[in-house]
């Protein structure tokens, strides 16, 4: 990400964030994990992306629902190895 897209990214978490209740660090740690997911939606699917989303916490089978591909495909994609 440049300097334009984090300062995106930051203030769509922070607007996201005020909607929330609670202690402000929580709120932003939720809304920042909200907007990196969004993003990394918007890309293709990738072995990179799927790794990146189960990280911040996302699903196998929202990733499915998403990009409407199988178990199979995002299996074959997270086996495949780079040599």
């Amino acid at each position: 990400m440049n300097y334009s897209q984090t300062k995106n990214t930051m203030k769509k978490a922070v607007s996201l964030a005020k909607q929330f209740d609670g202690n402000w660090s929580a709120r932003m740690k939720m809304a920042l994990n909200e907007v990196y997911i969004e993003h990394y939606l918007s890309q293709q699917l990738t072995r990179e992306v799927i790794e990146k989303l189960l990280l911040k916490g996302m699903s196998f089978r929202r990733i499915k629902k998403h990009y409407n591909v199988g178990m199979q495909e995002i299996s074959s994609l997270l086996a495949k190895r780079i040599v």
